[in-house]
């Protein structure tokens, strides 16, 4: 298995992503609300999409480690 290849969540993982996803929803939202729209504000939606992003990564590593292995999402590429 490669580091690059996309797995299939287990119920665990389902749960964990859930549970990041609502926790950035609700900063998404503060942020939205709060902030003028400038660059500052753009740049800290920027990160929290980052932040998202290696959170699945994260919750994907796990998963393997916990598991030893996962399955493949055979219909998505990486081309």
């Amino acid at each position: 298995m490669s580091r690059f290849d996309y797995v299939k969540y287990d119920e665990k993982a389902i749960e964990d992503q859930a549970f990041f996803k609502s926790l950035f929803i609700q900063i998404e939202t503060v942020v939205q609300e709060k902030l003028t729209n400038y660059r500052p504000k753009e740049l800290v939606l920027t990160k929290l999409e980052e932040a998202y992003m290696w959170i699945g990564k994260s919750i994907r590593d796990d998963q393997i480690t916990r598991a030893k292995t996962a399955e493949l999402q055979e219909e998505r590429t990486n081309g």
